[in-house]
């Protein structure tokens, strides 16, 4: 029997699960169990597999609480976890309540909103946990009735006996089962039995969001609360000289100017020099007034137009780093029949979240608490330990809603800004950061130069491939013992293992510009390089580019994955993903003059994606993408509402990056200070997006990452399709040459 197979197994207590009674004299269940996941360990660096605590409370009038362990920052956890628990529990969703976890790691293990893997992490503990307090209640009830367990069953959170029609409610049991010895053994439900998995299911904020009532980081209040907004470096890499804080001081309202020294780590903290008042308004007019002097950086003077040169020139040595190396690819150009070589560019992006980053501190002798939008709640705790000196136990982390992180909040620089205040000036602090702020001192996905070369035979087939990658290398930045390499490019991605002699090479190049985690991480900007120059070879031997994947994939077969949703990569389950994504995609069908469709496939996070664009450019070269049709193989789809969204708005995002989204850097700082120098897509350029997954019985995977990555060369080969020309470096823009003759 396949482990593989969600609804195949039968899950042993194992001395993890816990039962008690809960406040009012109801059912309290804790389930503790190992994620035992190498994958969980490279999605979290340095962490080991973790242990996963739930929570599930019954009140006595049926009601249930279950606790969302993971930061909600619109991906739909903190719906899709206690769903998959009430979905095993048996009960009415309208029956259940949802609380936000605080931080807790020694109850929940790691609690984080990255790496599309919250789910997958926490699946096994969430069965357990909803299957361990359904069968507590059936025990219950069957011993009130004197009856064999195995007679009974469980539906919409009652316990029934169909021999002789009795059924009892699970308040009327919950008392009596928080009495009872777990159950050896729990079974949980098989795919088939599923009623609220897989369903639509509104996000349990959404009325809140709504309303207007929700809660984000940015609407914390604590009595006697300062607001600080910092002066930060003019370029990067700048240190504080000296500041003089009299004028800002003089601005009413302003009550406190503070020096922040810089950490040796940059993403924890920078230099910079903070305002305190009693109003937004006071600090931000503080700041104007504020004289700081600054001594350059060591690269102060850095520009886009000087980084590209020297990419220019890296890109042609052979890489520092070999990734991978299989067979000989020089040998593999020497008989080639054809050889095909491209370079491709990718910038700066930066996250530009709706909700800029901002948290809220309070340091006291004996503790501290901090109300953080936040992806990752135990760096923020990290992080203040190491400011503080006070013990990690002592200081809770609060989690809210974020209005938008994708990936920037990962890191918790604009937290640490905060403890360091508050524990500076003995008051509650919070800090805010403008847009300004945030789209010139973000930390951008990093700008990358890819060439890559293929040896085709006389078929046409690609029988070597050489990819070598140049970057600014975000692992570089922090000074990660990872070293550059392993933030940058992976050694199993495709079509390593799918042709015989391949080769990756990387070489970074160092900058002050700081780097971090964007939406998809590296394989937002690699992905656009491999599919468009697989899409290259096939036109290039006049071949199908869908027929020429899946060739290039071969025999359903396991490959080695160790990166990223490993620890497999299935050819079998991407080239299932490919042909039904050319089928919804009408692939092969007439699309009219000046139109095209592009294909482009990727895994990731370990799901697959493959998806066609199609687009119109007219007469006068105006680029409109007109449809996208995103086919994903997640496994089990848990909450297909939130599923879409994720999609459609992983898609959105991977568009906005392709077409628009540029970090130019000049005289060492980001030029865009706001929307207008960083536009992002508009309604009306937003094509139909359909979503479409593939049935599987597989635990499931993230989705926040996977649809973002094929978007761009799907786009970029659409192009070519109608027009001729390819698209090499991003952002593409809007118009592009003329198709008229």
């Amino acid at each position: 029997m396949s482990a593989r197979d969600a609804g195949e197994r039968v899950l042993t207590r194992r001395d993890f699960v816990k039962v008690g009674t809960a406040a009012g004299g109801g059912l309290l269940v804790a389930v503790t169990v190992p994620t035992a996941s190498t994958s969980l360990a490279k999605a979290v660096p340095g962490a080991e597999p973790t242990v996963i605590n739930v929570f599930i409370e019954i009140a006595l009038d049926g009601s249930v609480t279950i606790t969302a362990k993971n930061p909600e920052i619109g991906q739909g956890s903190k719906t899709a976890l206690p769903l998959v628990v009430a979905e095993e529990l048996d009960v009415e969703w309208s029956r259940v309540r949802v609380r936000q976890a605080d931080l807790d790691e020694r109850s929940y293990g790691a609690q984080f909103a990255g790496g599309s893997w919250g789910l997958r992490s926490s699946w096994d503990s969430l069965r357990i946990a909803g299957a361990s307090a359904r069968a507590l209640l059936v025990a219950a009830a069957a011993g009130r009735w004197g009856v064999d367990a195995a007679e009974c069953t469980t539906e919409a959170g009652s316990v029934a006996h169909p021999a002789t029609g009795r059924r009892l409610g699970y308040g009327e049991l919950a008392a009596e089962a928080a009495r009872l010895p777990m159950p050896r053994d729990v079974e949980p439900k098989r795919p088939s039995e599923y009623r609220l998995l897989g369903s639509r299911v509104p996000g349990v904020d959404n009325p809140a969001i709504v309303r207007g009532s929700q809660r984000f980081g940015l609407d914390v209040r604590v009595e006697g609360m300062l607001y600080a907004v910092v002066s930060r470096p003019p370029t990067y890499g700048a240190t504080v000289v000296d500041y003089d804080p009299e004028r800002a001081l003089a601005v009413p309202g302003v009550e406190a100017v503070r020096r922040i020294e810089g950490r040796p780590n940059p993403t924890h903290m920078v230099d910079g020099v903070a305002v305190l008042a009693n109003s937004t308004w006071a600090a931000l007019n503080g700041r104007e007034a504020l004289d700081v002097e600054w001594s350059p950086g060591p690269r102060g003077a850095e520009s886009t137009q000087d980084l590209r040169a020297r990419f220019a020139e890296v890109i042609e040595q052979p890489g520092r780093t070999i990734l991978r190396d299989d067979g000989d690819v020089a040998t593999a150009e020497a008989v080639a029949a054809q050889v095909i070589e491209a370079d491709y560019e990718v910038p700066f992006l930066a996250h530009a979240p709706m909700e800029p980053q901002n948290c809220t501190a309070h340091v006291r002798e004996d503790g501290c608490d901090i109300w953080a939008p936040t992806q990752s709640p135990g760096t923020v705790q990290q992080l203040a330990a190491a400011i503080t000196g006070l013990p990690r136990g002592s200081i809770a982390v609060h989690m809210q809603r974020v209005g938008g992180g994708f990936g920037r909040r990962l890191l918790g620089d604009y937290a640490a800004e905060a403890v360091y205040l508050s524990d500076a000036v003995g008051a509650p602090v919070q800090v805010l950061w403008t847009r300004d702020d945030d789209l010139r001192h973000g930390y951008y996905r990093p700008a990358g130069y890819h060439r890559l070369r293929a040896s085709l035979d006389r078929d046409g087939r690609p029988t070597g491939w050489l990819h070598r990658l140049v970057s600014t290398s975000r692992y570089e930045f922090r000074n990660d013992p990872a070293g550059p390499a392993a933030s940058e490019m992976y050694a199993d991605d495709f079509p390593a293992g799918c042709i015989p002699d391949v080769r990756y090479e990387y070489s970074s190049v160092p900058t002050s510009i700081p780097t971090g985690a964007w939406r998809a991480t590296l394989h937002s900007g690699n992905a656009f390089a491999v599919q468009s120059f697989v899409d290259e070879l096939a036109h290039a031997a006049g071949r199908d580019p869908v027929e020429s994947r899946l060739e290039m994939l071969g025999e359903p077969r396991e490959l080695p994955y160790g990166d990223h949703g490993g620890p497999l990569f299935d050819t079998g389950r991407m080239a299932h993903v490919i042909r039904v994504a050319a089928e919804r995609g009408e692939w092969g069908s007439p699309v009219g003059e000046g139109r095209g469709r592009g294909f482009a496939a990727h895994f990731t996070f370990g799901t697959y994606a493959a998806e066609v664009a199609e687009i119109t450019v007219s007469p006068d070269g105006e680029l409109r993408v007109d449809r996208i049709v995103a086919v994903l193989d997640c496994g089990i789809v848990v909450n297909r509402s939130s599923a879409e969204a994720q999609v459609q708005g992983g898609v959105l995002q991977g568009l906005d990056a392709a077409l628009h989204s540029e970090i130019v850097i000049e005289d060492g700082l980001a030029s865009p200070r706001n929307f207008d120098g960083y536009p992002l897509l508009r309604f009306n350029q937003v094509p139909d997006v359909e979503a479409v997954f593939v049935e599987s019985t597989v635990p499931p995977y993230g989705l926040g990452e996977p649809p973002l990555p094929p978007v761009a060369p799907a786009v970029a080969n659409a192009i070519f399709a109608a027009t001729g020309r390819r698209i090499r470096r991003l952002p593409i823009r809007r118009r592009i040459p003329s198709t008229s003759p």
